[in-house]
């Protein structure tokens, strides 16, 4: 067995530092042994809330038989995800990032180096799509994955939604846009809707302890007057705010009380940079999102690709990497492949508003 194996590069990525993310770990961790899937397709079971009261019953019958809640099981196709780094002669004969100008490294040398190094950068990458994926799932109770080719014209959209019918029954849409200085009690005030929102996922028996933000939300949290004096109020407990940094792109503001639950709320203002250049928020601007941890699971359908061995192999793994080399033109390419998919485990155990600043 090589460096370029494809078993030795699959053990030499699970040891690479990862790419820190929020989203996907609080909300969509994967279970290695039971969400890994070795098939193109994965399995999605969603277990169906019960909110039923025991009847009071007459001692001579007996008790009353009540049925078992019951779960659906779904057959799905995760996206797929495959990037690659060219590596030619030319590169390797130049000296490499950090390397000694008096450097002894020989081209053979540097191949490996880089090799472990392209390993990193793909992965990375890798875990921004799936912090973006995690976002858009929350957001949309569902997503559509945009499947690329290399002219940016030519692509096809794959959506996944986890309800049925047309109307998203996890969707809240403010009556009013959010504006400071409006009555907490009326509708369109942004406090009274995160409490409508609250409501909606105590109905459906969900838990509610997460308020998910974009940036601009979280600065007109923090810059609402009504929220300050709140804070200054001697008389009441209305939570405390004082944000600290989680990860590099995510914010705790602090737990505040909303019809007397306290939810902490997170600012998510970090973006990425998409494959046409642009800079793209995790999170689109206007977005708010009610949930609780662990209130979905990641899942992975397996990876089949041609080898140097010039056969195809199927590998279950959240990063499959590919090593391919060819003679005619002298070059290397180092491949990471992922099939994510992220799904809730309940039916609808989030509730998000969009665009809270263009609503009617």
């Amino acid at each position: 067995m090589t460096i370029y194996d494809t078993l030795y590069m699959l053990a030499a990525i699970e040891e690479l530092t990862p790419e820190p993310t929020f989203f996907k770990r609080r909300y969509f961790p994967t279970d290695l042994a039971m969400d890994v899937f070795g098939t193109s397709k994965v399995l999605a079971d969603y277990k169906e809330s019960s909110r039923k009261a025991a009847p009071f019953v007459l001692p001579r019958i007996g008790p009353l038989p009540v049925g078992r809640s019951g779960f659906s099981t779904y057959e799905l196709e995760p996206g797929n995800i495959s990037i690659s780094k060219m590596l030619t002669i030319d590169q390797l004969n130049k000296r490499g990032f950090g390397e000694s100008i008096m450097s002894a490294a020989t081209p053979e040398m540097r191949a490996r180096v880089l090799l472990v190094g392209d390993l990193s950068d793909l992965s990375a990458r890798v875990t921004r799509r799936e912090e973006w994926l995690a976002c858009e799932t929350l957001l949309n109770n569902g997503c559509v994955m945009r499947h690329q080719t290399e002219n940016p014209e030519v692509y096809e959209d794959v959506p996944v939604r986890f309800y049925d019918g047309e109307n998203n029954p996890a969707l809240f849409t403010p009556a009013a846009k959010w504006e400071h200085g409006k009555d907490e009690h009326t509708p369109g005030n942004w406090y009274f809707d995160i409490v409508q929102m609250i409501k909606m996922m105590t109905r459906r028996g969900k838990p509610a302890t997460d308020l998910v933000v974009s940036n601009d939300v979280g600065n007109f949290l923090m810059e609402d007057p009504w929220v300050q004096s709140m804070m200054d109020n001697r008389r009441a407990d209305y939570g405390a705010m004082n944000p600290s940094a989680l990860t590099e792109y995510v914010i705790s503001l602090g737990r505040f009380h909303f019809g007397g639950r306290a939810l902490e709320i997170f600012v998510n203002d970090g973006t990425f940079e998409d494959e046409t250049g642009k800079d793209v928020p995790f999170l689109e601007n206007g977005s708010a999102i009610v949930t609780a941890p662990n209130c979905g699971k990641g899942l992975y359908g397996a990876v089949t690709q041609k080898e140097m061995d010039n056969k195809w192999h199927t590998h279950a793994g959240t990063r499959v990497p590919n090593y391919v080399s060819t003679i005619l033109p002298p070059a290397d390419e180092t491949i990471v492949s992922s099939r994510p998919l992220f799904v809730p485990k309940t039916v609808s155990p989030w509730t998000a508003a969009k665009q809270v600043f263009d609503a009617a």
